[in-house]
């Protein structure tokens, strides 16, 4: 497996920690939420937000077989 895959895979777990999180917890502030998956995946919080928002490195990037599609 690549660091990409495996990094995509953290950034896919984080996620879903969130989504867990904010089904369980529904009246938490995010930044609770952020607080008790840093615990769970050792993360700085600003790290998670970047995941979240999908900023930077940590956007969403299509398949490598779509970005060829789209070249052509």
């Amino acid at each position: 497996m690549t660091r990409q895959e495996r990094l995509h895979l953290r950034n896919e777990k984080v996620r879903a920690l969130f989504n867990q999180y904010c089904k369980k917890h529904p009246q938490w502030r995010t930044d609770a939420i952020i607080e008790e998956i840093v615990k769970r995946v050792f993360l700085s919080p600003r790290t998670i937000e970047g995941i979240l928002r999908g900023e930077g490195i940590y956007g969403l990037s299509p398949e490598p077989s779509q970005q060829q599609k789209l070249q052509l």
